[in-house]
């Protein structure tokens, strides 16, 4: 578990607790869902596997003041850090939230030892892909599921000594 969790600009990143599960299943539903088009498989996610993150200790949530802005699930999958999840509020977008979300991911996975960060967007969301590549993550292949085209990205990070991060190897 990291001591102390960073905050920026008094936004303050820390493990999402099961009193904001609430906040968080909010969170997804404004960021995912787009009226009529969710930017979700209908088996990716549910309010159920959002419980079971927080009690795996894999969300992290950033608040300003009290205040949830958003947040970011990631576990340790085998040699690499699998981001299962980014969803900032959309009154926070623009505003630096997901990127500090992200590089903090990318911090706890250098910790972990691990040289690579995986994720996944929503192949319609230009708006998600070049978010992605802006903070230089690669395109690594494309798939469709369904109605959901998935694009596929990766970071090569820097490697610090690693800590104990209590994070699923699952």
């Amino acid at each position: 578990m990291l001591d102390s969790y960073p905050v920026f600009d008094g936004k303050k990143i820390r493990l999402a607790e099961a009193m904001d599960l609430a906040d968080v299943i909010d969170c997804e539903d404004l960021a995912f869902n787009l009226g009529s088009r969710t930017l979700l498989p209908k088996n990716v996610s549910s309010h159920g596997e959002l419980a079971l993150q927080i009690k795996r200790g894999e969300i992290h949530m950033i608040a300003f003041r009290a205040r949830f802005l958003g947040y970011i699930s990631f576990a340790r999958k085998y040699d690499h850090l699998f981001i299962a999840a980014l969803a900032v509020l959309p009154n926070s977008h623009r505003t630096g939230v997901g990127s500090r979300l992200l590089a903090h991911a990318e911090q706890a996975a250098s910790r972990l030892g691990l040289g690579t960060v995986h994720l996944f967007t929503d192949g319609k969301n230009t708006g998600n892909l070049k978010f992605y590549k802006r903070r230089g993550y690669s395109e690594t292949g494309r798939c469709k599921e369904g109605e959901f085209s998935r694009v596929y990205f990766s970071k090569t990070i820097g490697v610090v000594e690693p800590i104990a991060l209590e994070l699923s190897a699952a």
